[in-house]
């Protein structure tokens, strides 16, 4: 499986769907391809691009987008002052975020909630991904200065070789694009907002998996209307007796 993840981000490496992507205003929407480089496609310690200490994941998760290509540089410099393992694990563990720190918080609570048994960097563990896979320009996570659409759907044929080569039980989904895409990808239907999607569709069985959409952990949604939602996760795996890990 590693070897055909990593001929799948070579193949992303000559896409250049959104490097000059512009609105019909004319606004500048172009993203910043990073896969043209490859040390630093395998080299950036992060949760999102951890790929191959994840692949044996039984849970896939999924944002929306990178955010600025100059926060992954950094990182990926960080990394190439020390080149080793305990330095990788720092740098990630190094990331404050804030979708990094709710996402965990979530999570855990959910899982504790749920009593499913959770390991201290459980995180590890599952293989996580964006639904657009190019990051964008400048430094800022503006909304006017990306086309969510039109980048989601040309990344969806990518995102969906990444769930055919895992093989995972569960995907959750964060937001409405990650969820859009997946709609794309294997013909379902969603609701034309995140709320009402949830609502009707709290849990979508596609195949061999099931979809679990979330809003974003970041989003001002109530605590108690998020878990509600991650509980779910643990609540599936438990009954079919599954593990994080394959």
């Amino acid at each position: 499986m590693q070897k055909k993840l990593e001929e799948l981000f070579y193949q992303l490496s000559f896409c250049q769907k959104c490097t000059s992507l512009k609105k019909k205003n004319g606004k500048d929407c172009s993203l910043i391809n990073f896969y043209e480089d490859m040390d630093m496609r395998e080299k950036i310690p992060s949760i999102w691009t951890d790929w191959k200490r994840r692949k044996n994941s039984n849970v896939v998760i999924i944002g929306q987008d990178w955010g600025p290509y100059c926060d992954m540089e950094n990182l990926y410099l960080e990394y190439k002052k020390k080149e080793t393992e305990i330095n990788w694990k720092a740098l990630i563990e190094s990331e404050k975020s804030l979708t990094k720190k709710m996402l965990t918080k979530y999570l855990k609570d959910s899982a504790f909630q749920e009593s499913f048994f959770l390991e201290e960097d459980f995180l590890d563990d599952i293989y996580i991904t964006n639904a657009i896979l190019c990051a964008r320009r400048g430094s800022e996570y503006r909304g006017d200065n990306i086309d969510l659409k039109k980048s989601t759907r040309n990344c969806s044929n990518y995102l969906k070789a990444q769930i055919e080569l895992v093989k995972p039980k569960v995907i959750i989904t964060l937001g409405y694009y990650p969820l859009w895409s997946l709609s794309l990808s294997y013909s379902f239907s969603i609701r034309s907002t995140l709320s009402e999607t949830i609502e009707e569709y709290p849990e979508i069985k596609v195949e061999d998996f099931i979809i679990i959409p979330l809003y974003h952990p970041t989003a001002q949604i109530i605590k108690e209307k998020q878990l509600e939602q991650y509980r779910r996760i643990w609540r599936y795996m438990k009954g079919k007796n599954y593990e994080l890990k394959k």
